[in-house]
């Protein structure tokens, strides 16, 4: 299958001259060997995987011999030996920093805590997410979020729609999901990825007592995507302890599975306290809640919600891209009925979205983004991304953004 170009190639090019040690993290099969095995800026880079046995165990028995080479090198899977990481501290300081690596594994907390402490100063994260939509289409990474934090003019247009919004949003953007033949082989991949992940990952990280307890923790906040989750609640749904799953929560927050969005707070205002959590993937959390096929996401309350999950992955990859990681949270003020999904804050500029899934909006589809920027003077403008494909202003500095053009 022809390799498709990752948008991140040029942030890990453009750190690898300021660093000497990139480390890239991201769930597994967001396509993190793929990237590495592929990009034309790294074919002559020298290629060590710690899924072979023979690496792994000379990585651990014989580390400078295994990095004998002085040329740059990536080491895929790190985190099954976390201990390589003193002497690739060892390597980088000898040469001077002229040494590179590039470090890769799964969202995994023996590789995310290890390089904090052996590698300060030396080493940048980057993460990796799934395909965006226009990534995969190879279109240049270009963002209208980049735009309003830009204060550039958003131009009325038309933006031509060649896919289908439920289909896009059921099989989200694990490169193994999206390019998958079928709906059936998109279906059978993605059993096998949650229970492998469960297999694999999950139980090298923590002795989980009761497996079946922690898939029907998935389920539960799966089928709460977007919701308010609260623990007593998710407690009596999975059959676990309160302490439990918030400790098995925390797990899936720190590998990059479970997204938590905390309320906004603009100056004076307190922030509402409930947490909302989404998924890494919109496939994912459709797969754990039951949805096992695009028309399944056809019930108006399914389908705003995963829709909703779908574009908060958009931006989370627009802002794997960024120089400073921007804020994502949402806003709902502690008395009302309002909402507004998404609050960025980047590059000391604050943007509102809402997500609607209908193909027209009225004046009345703003309310609660007016009613945010109207209470927040940080914040000067305000998106609706809708399932139509036009671009224009639908109220004072509100403005209409079809979903395919976010």
């Amino acid at each position: 299958m022809k390799y498709i170009p990752r948008w991140l190639e040029h942030r890990i090019a453009e750190v690898l001259k300021s660093h000497p040690v990139v480390i890239l993290t991201g769930p597994r099969q967001v396509g993190k060997s793929t990237l590495l095995e592929n990009a034309s800026f790294l074919k002559e880079w020298r290629y060590l995987t710690l899924d072979d046995p023979d690496v792994l165990e000379q990585a651990r028995e014989d580390p400078k011999g295994l990095l004998w080479e002085e040329k740059p090198t990536i080491i895929d899977e790190v985190q099954r030996c976390p201990e390589l990481l003193l002497t690739i501290k060892y390597l980088v300081d000898r040469s001077g920093r002229k040494r590179q690596f590039i470090l890769s594994g799964s969202g995994n907390i023996s590789l995310r805590k290890a390089p904090r402490e052996t590698l300060a100063g030396r080493a940048k994260y980057l993460h990796l997410t799934g395909f965006s939509l226009r990534e995969r289409q190879g279109a240049p990474p270009r963002f209208i979020l980049d735009d309003l934090l830009q204060d550039r003019k958003i131009e009325p247009a038309e933006v031509k729609n060649t896919r289908d919004l439920l289909e896009t949003v059921w099989r989200g953007g694990l490169p193994g999901i999206v390019l998958a033949s079928s709906d059936k082989t998109a279906l059978e991949r993605l059993g096998s990825y949650v229970d492998t992940y469960i297999q694999r990952d999950i139980q090298d990280l923590m002795k989980i007592r009761h497996p079946q307890n922690f898939r029907r923790l998935m389920t539960a906040l799966a089928q709460a995507t977007g919701w308010e989750s609260v623990q007593e609640e998710l407690s009596r749904a999975c059959g676990e302890k309160r302490s439990n799953v918030s400790r098995h929560m925390s797990l899936l927050k720190d590998t990059h599975l479970l997204y938590e969005l905390k309320g906004y707070a603009g100056r004076g205002e307190r922030s509402y306290r409930q947490s909302k959590y989404f998924w890494f993937d919109s496939a994912a959390a459709c797969f754990l809640a039951g949805i096992h096929s695009p028309r399944d996401l056809k019930k108006p309350h399914l389908k705003g919600r995963y829709f909703e999950n779908f574009i908060l992955q958009e931006i989370l990859a627009w802002g794997a891209l960024q120089l400073i990681a921007p804020e994502v949270s949402y806003w709902r003020p502690r008395a009302g009925d309002i909402e507004v999904d998404f609050v960025i804050r980047a590059n000391g500029k604050v943007i509102g979205i809402e997500v609607k899934s209908a193909e027209n909006l009225t004046f009345g589809d703003t309310r609660a983004m007016r009613e945010f920027l109207k209470s927040h003077p940080e914040a000067s403008k305000g998106i609706v991304v809708y399932g139509g494909n036009k671009i224009y202003p639908v109220a004072s500095n509100v403005y209409a953004v079809p979903w395919m053009a976010l």
